[in-house]
């Protein structure tokens, strides 16, 4: 496990009727925020939404003795590595006085959810009436207010620089070199990791929850554990408009990163893909010799597998 130099997941996730994300519509109508890709619209998830979304799993299963930081009123976090999950796994940029800025860049790189279905095709118009006002006549009003909601699946991903985690960067002015220097324990740097790969798993804190529930974790995933640093593994999934998966992409990719993982999980859900799809997944990775299991286990096994082991 010394040798690793990063982690890298992939994942599809399939929703109900929601919005995830809000764009910049009207003040009485909330839109889906949206990309175009051959003049069609898709639905998307920004990254910022996604590091919140993420960050908020892993702030809901701390224990009592760690410690993330939340940012002051200027945006500002503590910027203490060595104490502070947030800081060290997010990144941060602080102000010192007489110093100027700080600035960390993060370990985990968190990418777009991409909706991989066009949206004309797969949305509606939700009606919601906010009650707000009281007028003289004591009658409650309230604005009508349109919601735009979508079902579709979407490709997600994040990539973790394992050689920053827990350490800064030295930078010898002399010599014109870098030195990447631990600050903390290899152990808790693998708890800190195990955090991450776990709270893909439950990932909740996404807008327009209270009438518009949906479920946004991962139905398929794949997972390299990578002794190069590489985001390869994010083009693993491409589906058409009518869901058929990419499968010459699919393994032209995998049979790549598999050259330099020392190990990958891979989990899926039945009823994602349609079922040629799913059984030549399946054989894919059979042939490789890799397990394919749920999604949960998937997560689970990789994060047991960064569990540092006595001498």
């Amino acid at each position: 496990m010394n040798d690793l130099k990063g982690i890298s997941m992939v994942w599809l996730s399939e929703t109900d009727l929601t919005n995830l994300n809000a764009g910049e519509g009207e003040s009485n109508y909330i839109d889906v925020k949206k990309y175009k890709k051959d003049g069609t619209e898709y639905p998307y998830v920004s990254g910022q939404a996604m590091r919140f979304y993420l960050r908020e799993a892993i702030r809901r299963n701390l224990s009592e003795d760690e410690y993330m930081c939340v940012p002051d009123d200027k945006g500002e976090t503590c910027g203490d590595i060595s104490k502070c999950i947030n800081c060290d796994l997010f990144g941060f940029m602080t102000t010192v006085k007489g110093k100027g800025a700080i600035t960390r860049v993060s370990p985990v790189k968190v990418s777009p959810a991409i909706g991989l279905f066009s949206f004309d095709e797969n949305s509606n118009v939700d009606f919601l009436t906010r009650r707000h006002r009281i007028t003289e006549s004591s009658k409650m009003e309230g604005d009508i207010v349109n919601v735009e909601v979508g079902t579709n699946i979407y490709k997600d991903g994040i990539s973790i620089d394992l050689l920053r985690v827990g350490s800064e960067e030295i930078i010898d002015e002399d010599n014109r070199t870098v030195k990447i220097e631990p600050k903390i324990d290899k152990n808790i740097i693998n708890s800190r990791i195990q955090k991450v790969i776990e709270g893909i798993g439950f990932l909740s804190d996404y807008s327009k929850q209270a009438r518009l529930l949906t479920d946004f974790t991962p139905d398929a995933i794949a997972i390299s554990f990578q002794n190069r640093y590489s985001h390869r593994l994010q083009k693993l999934f491409e589906l058409n408009e009518e869901g058929k998966l990419n499968t010459e992409r699919f393994k032209q990719i995998l049979d790549e990163v598999e050259e330099y993982s020392d190990q990958i999980f891979f989990g899926i859900i039945s009823g994602l893909l349609n079922k040629e799809d799913e059984k030549f997944v399946k054989d894919v990775f059979k042939e490789k010799g890799i397990e394919v299991k749920t999604p949960k286990e998937a997560l689970d096994d990789a994060a047991l597998s960064l569990t540092t082991k006595p001498e």
